[in-house]
């Protein structure tokens, strides 16, 4: 019994924990669009940039606050 509820935690943590970064991603598009920048935009859709940076960053933006080096090199 306990493993089943073990494993269940573990696969709703992932759920959450991607669904945050999903989120995030489409929180990237979000501030390229109100930041007016036409690169962020790009670099948040495609998909080796999109992974590694559009997803974390716009994931810490959304529970955090935009960094403010995103402003300064987008902005």
């Amino acid at each position: 019994m306990f493993r089943a509820i073990s494993d269940f935690m573990t696969g709703a943590m992932v759920f959450l924990v991607w669904g945050v970064v999903a989120i995030g991603s489409l929180y990237w598009l979000w501030i390229a669009i109100q930041l007016g920048s036409f690169l962020m935009f790009v670099l948040g859709v495609f998909p080796i940039t999109t992974l590694f940076l559009a997803m974390p960053v716009g994931a810490w933006s959304l529970l955090f606050g935009v960094p403010d080096w995103v402003v300064n090199v987008f902005g």
